[in-house]
């Protein structure tokens, strides 16, 4: 069956995005919009207008703290019902383990799994209620492959995946379908910053065998791809784009 550009199209669907500020969350809003989405954008920064100008279908920004559940709570209800969510903020942080305080780790713990999840709770409800929905989770390389001091961000991203496959097992009957992408090293602001020496850069392409590292648009057609109806068969997969890093 030859694929058509309809079957790309968002137009009439309500798309939220968390993380939508940067990265990859930013390349997702900018690919959705492309393709007829209408916008919801959420972040812990403050969205302005300006960053918004060459984007279509924007329909609210709205500021909340994914480490705070009752801001959750205030978002999801500002938000009201939508079609898809792209459920993608977190944070990450680089390091010894040793060195952590209690501090980094529960804010690690607070936005990346236990505010993912409950995300994904306060806006799936009102998908269960209509009996249809897409929700994708941005989960990471690392939820499948160790890494030297990021041992609590990979926990928190393994449990995204476990957390992806489980929920989907119990709402893909109700109408509600979850998935999930785990993008390898992508040429974020953040990343970029990881890697600001030639050295690190040599040394992290040593491991991927694709060569280069990852573009967020790459991360973001990836998710319109698997929002779209053309694989609404993939439930509770969570599926890796990094180039080859966890087949070392």
């Amino acid at each position: 069956m030859k694929i058509e550009t309809e079957d790309l199209d968002f137009s009439g669907k309500r798309v939220l995005i968390t993380g939508a500020a940067s990265g990859i969350g930013a390349e997702m809003a900018k690919t959705f919009g492309e393709h007829g989405a209408s916008l919801i954008l959420a972040d812990i920064k403050k969205i302005q207008k300006d960053d918004c100008e060459s984007l279509s279908g924007l329909v609210k920004t709205i500021q909340f703290d994914q480490a705070d559940t009752a801001s959750i709570a205030e978002m999801a209800t500002e938000v009201g019902g939508v079609d898809v969510l792209l459920n993608n903020a977190g944070v990450v942080w680089m390091g010894p383990f040793e060195q952590m305080s209690d501090l980094d780790i529960n804010r690690l713990i607070a936005v990346n799994l236990t505010g993912h999840i409950t995300v994904a709770q306060k806006i799936g409800k009102s998908m269960l209620e209509q009996r249809s929905g897409v929700i994708i989770n941005t989960s990471s390389q690392l939820a499948f492959h160790g890494a030297a001091e990021r041992a609590v961000y990979a926990a928190t991203k393994a449990g995204v995946s476990q957390f992806t496959k489980s929920i989907a097992a119990e709402w893909a009957s109700k109408g509600v379908r979850v998935a999930g992408i785990a993008p390898g090293r992508t040429l974020t602001a953040l990343n970029k910053n990881a890697l600001d020496t030639h050295s690190k850069r040599t040394t992290a392409l040593q491991s991927i065998p694709a060569g280069r590292f990852a573009q967020a648009n790459e991360m973001a057609r990836l998710a319109l791809l698997l929002s779209s109806d053309l694989l609404n068969y993939v439930v509770g997969e969570t599926i890796i784009a990094d180039g080859g890093y966890v087949l070392l």
